[in-house]
């Protein structure tokens, strides 16, 4: 019992001693001294000062230094930002220490950590200063002699850390790249040795990041005294997308979608059994990159976008700033390559490529194509095998060699009645010069066998020999990579273009967007540049020989007798010896002009000349089957898929040219116009026709046209006719051989709508009327009026004016002056356009008086059809009334 109450006078005297110092201690956190003991314990667990906001000592149930605001300073021979920042540490505390009179801390716990690493212009870092140093003397050594160091009073066995940041510095530049969400520890597995593991995710300023995926490190290194040498580290990155791998590389969005994943080894001092050790300082790395469902941003995934798989297997020696790669292997589904490779990491400034052994299937070739170019056809197929060995280097790209061959192979394209054949392919550089020998593709070859390459699949390669001279075309590719300076080169013969357009729209290029062309062509294609290959242009001719063009929006094919197409520096042009379309024939040339500075839309000027012109040939040819909507199905596939749902008038607006347009003659109806021309430009919706002249009925016709094309489309001319004869007008032919004479005439017109019935009613205008030596035959009507009777003869006078207005589909006389020797006579009345009339003449008695200051006693009528006219005399209305009593 005695005993019992020993140990509990103990115990309690120990529990008051806590509970006193638990007190005791706050106040005595408070005094100077103790935080500089505090202090130096930490400088001397971390190696650098240590500075802090707050102290708190936490006893039970284990002694623990709680330190709020750590900031541990920065080597200054690596800049004077903090080297480690922390909102909160906990440091546990040893009791041995506590009891011997000193602290010594056993595991530390940091929360929301920020640390700097910086690299020095020496390539050091300031990190292999701070873990603490290995022991000076351990059983592994052996026995040493003579004065001894006194051991280190250092415990520290665990870091550990959470919510943290990693950024990194280059001397005193900044970079952009970070770790975030940092987590993990450093623990202390014998001394001077230290066991790593760390979780992260990537980051980069200034750019938006969402899928990074989760960086794992685990490894085991050495503390100061040995530069963290012997060091074995391994590294797990997997999930990323590659859309942010580019941004955190570069900055910017490629466009590339897909998944990357990384597993890599790195060890330092630590050889392989089996194999030699490193060079001193330089560290052994194996990575393995894989990455898959590869596509462009804007395309769906698909179950055959490509991937890679890249091994590499080589050393990185620090101080010098090179890594190289002894063994690399990248593996697609179906080729493979190997060969070699280096790259400088200061400053990434140069790199060198060598792969000696390359086989390449054209199913791989396809299947990247297919991933980054939109509306491949799912049916186009390829079935060639290439090998190639090539090096290459720096930044711009340049090849210090290059070799690729292959037997030949064949392309399957929907649309293609027959296989594509590819002729054999060989390409070397000599020189520094890369020579691509003539290869010729086959649009009806026959296969024949060749032998087999031991380095080509089982089945046999193919040779192909073209059964038409006339179908094939032939691809030349030379390059001088020192002078940086190339030249491609595609000529070829074709019996059907057609086959040449369905090709290009299989693999995603459609090259006729609302037109379709057939027939025979040939041509020669060229494209050279300097330092730039995007910067170069197209140079060649295409030449089309009884072909024809069926284009949207037309009822009938145009036919291409014998038509240049060519392209000078990108611009194209258009010679027409002879093509037959609307009607006739068609003969001149249309040039692109230069764009003008700030607009994307190519400028076109044109000079053509047509035989004979017809307007109802042009109606059949544009309706009234196409017409209203023929301009609607025309420009939407003229101008790109993308704007098919688009306005006419927003893609009418894109078309801009200018041009002289001229014709032999030229039919409207019952109008026939000889040797018409015109200056016509169309820009930004609108329509100007000037300079416009013709011979018509036996004078001269002048003009001018304006049309907008909003909605609806509206029209405004002005035309003057001089010296026209009144026996060629177009109106029927009895009416025409009552009249004679000549007739000058201004006239100005508007309407608006679309189709012949819209623009006669929306019809409006005015005009002047002059005429000379006019005669109507039938009907004496001086003679008629004078004998109150109707009299058949000639009429004649002198000369005639008076102005017309035209509307209601009718043209209307209100005072039309008719003169001649003995008296004037006054015309007033209508025109239809159905060919009715209703005419009245009036006779002015005196020169010299008024037509309003007395009333005429008698009238003469012209009424009914222009095919059976009615005349009669009566008296006006007001005359009568005179005569009743």
């Amino acid at each position: 019992m005695s005993r019992i109450r020993t140990y509990g006078r103990w115990i309690l005297g120990l529990v008051v001693l806590f509970v006193l110092a638990q007190s005791v201690l706050p106040y005595l956190f408070r005094n100077r001294r103790m935080r500089g003991y505090l202090l130096a314990h930490l400088e001397s667990s971390f190696g650098r000062p240590v500075q802090a906001r707050g102290f708190s000592l936490q006893l039970l149930p284990w002694p623990r230094l709680d330190v709020d605001g750590v900031t541990i300073s920065e080597n200054p021979a690596f800049g004077q930002e903090y080297f480690l920042r922390a909102d909160h540490l906990a440091a546990s505390v040893r009791w041995l220490g506590l009891l011997r009179g000193h602290f010594e801390f056993g595991n530390i716990s940091l929360s929301r950590p920020s640390l700097i690493l910086v690299r020095n212009q020496q390539g050091r870092w300031n990190l292999e200063g701070w873990l603490p140093p290995a022991a000076a003397h351990s059983p592994s050594q052996g026995t040493v002699y003579g004065p001894q160091s006194p051991p280190a009073a250092n415990h520290l066995q665990k870091i550990e850390f959470d919510e943290g940041r990693i950024n990194f510095k280059t001397g005193d530049e900044k970079r952009p790249f970070a770790f975030t969400d940092v987590s993990g520890s450093v623990e202390q597995t014998a001394p001077g040795r230290w066991q790593l593991r760390l979780e992260a995710q990537p980051w980069r300023s200034g750019v938006a990041l969402q899928s990074t995926g989760t960086l794992q490190v685990r490894g085991e290194v050495a503390g100061t005294s040995a530069r963290l040498q012997p060091a074995e580290i391994q590294a797990h990155w997997g999930k990323v997308s590659i859309a942010d791998l580019f941004r955190m590389v570069t900055g910017n969005d490629s466009g590339v979608r897909g998944e990357f994943a990384l597993d890599g080894t790195a060890s330092i001092g630590k050889p392989a059994s089996g194999e030699p050790p490193g060079v001193p300082g330089s560290w052994k790395f194996s990575i393995h990159a894989r990455a898959a469902r590869i596509h462009r941003w804007d395309m769906t995934e698909r179950t055959d976008n490509p991937g890679f798989s890249l091994n590499l297997k080589g050393l990185w020696d620090v101080l010098d700033g090179e890594a190289r790669a002894d063994s690399l292997i990248l593996d697609l589904p179906q080729s493979h390559f190997e060969g070699s490779g280096s790259l400088h990491t200061a400053g990434m400034s140069s790199w060198k490529l060598q792969i000696d052994d390359a086989g390449i299937d054209a199913k791989d070739v396809l299947a990247w194509y297919r991933a980054f170019q939109p509306d491949v056809a799912e049916s186009v197929s390829a079935k060639q095998f290439f090998t190639a060995r090539f090096a290459l280097h720096g930044r711009p790209l340049a090849w210090d060699d290059a070799e690729i061959s292959s037997y030949g192979g064949e392309l399957s394209v929907p649309g293609l009645t027959k296989t594509v054949r590819i002729g054999a392919v060989q390409g070397s550089t000599s020189k520094n010069k890369f020579q691509l020998a003539r290869v010729r593709i086959l649009l009806d070859g026959i296969a024949t066998e060749a032998p087999e390459s031991p380095r080509m699949p089982k089945a046999k390669s193919t040779v192909e020999v073209a059964s038409s001279p006339s179908n094939q075309l032939e691809l030349r590719l030379s390059e001088d990579f020192a002078r940086r300076d190339g030249s491609l080169a595609l000529s070829g013969k074709v019996s059907e273009i057609g086959t040449v357009f369905k090709a290009a729209t299989a693999f995603g290029f459609a090259l006729n967007r609302g037109w379709e062309l057939t027939g025979a062509a040939s041509g020669n294609f060229g494209r050279d540049w300097s330092s730039s290959f995007t910067a170069s242009r197209w140079n060649g001719t295409l030449s089309l020989v009884k072909a024809q063009l069926q284009a949207a929006g037309l009822n009938l094919p145009l036919k291409l007798d014998d038509v240049r197409a060519n392209w000078n520096a990108g611009r194209r042009s258009v010679n027409i010896a002879r093509a037959d379309a609307f009607g006739t024939i068609w003969s001149g040339s249309v040039d692109e002009l230069p764009t003008a500075e700030g607009s994307s839309m190519p400028q076109w000027k044109f000079q053509l000349h047509a035989d004979h012109l017809d307007a109802a040939e042009l109606d059949r040819w544009f309706g009234p089957r196409a017409r209203p909507g023929w301009l609607q199905r025309l420009l939407p596939s003229l101008l790109g898929k993308s704007d098919s749902n688009a306005k006419p008038s927003e893609l009418l607006r894109r078309v801009s040219a200018e041009g002289d347009l001229s014709a032999d003659s030229l039919t409207i109806e019952k109008i026939n116009l000889a040797r018409p021309r015109a200056h016509v430009v169309f820009r930004d919706l609108h329509l100007g026709v000037t300079d416009t002249d013709a011979e018509w009925a036996g004078g001269i016709a002048r003009g001018r046209l304006a049309a907008v094309f909003s909605v609806p489309p509206q029209y405004e001319a002005s035309i003057e006719v001089d010296r026209v004869s009144l026996s060629q007008f177009p109106w029927n032919s009895r009416w025409s051989d009552r009249w004679d004479g000549l007739a000058s005439a201004k006239i100005h017109f508007t309407t608006s709508g679309v189709g012949r019935d819209a623009l006669i009613a929306q019809l409006t205008g005015s005009g002047e009327l002059q005429l000379k030596s006019l005669e109507l035959h039938g009907w004496d009507i001086p003679a008629s009026l004078e004998s109150e009777t109707v009299r058949d003869g000639v009429s004649r006078w002198v000369s005639g004016e008076g102005d017309f207005a035209i509307k209601d589909r009718a043209v209307r006389f209100d005072a039309l002056r008719l003169e001649n020797a003995r008296e004037k006579t006054q015309l007033f009345g209508t025109f239809h356009f159905t060919q009715d009339l209703s005419l009245t003449f009036a006779p002015l008695s005196g020169a010299k008086r008024a037509a309003t200051s007395i009333a005429p006693t008698r009238l003469f009528h012209l009424t009914g059809t222009m095919d059976s006219p009615v005349a009669s005399v009566e008296a006006p209305p007001e005359a009568e009334a005179r005569k009743l009593p």
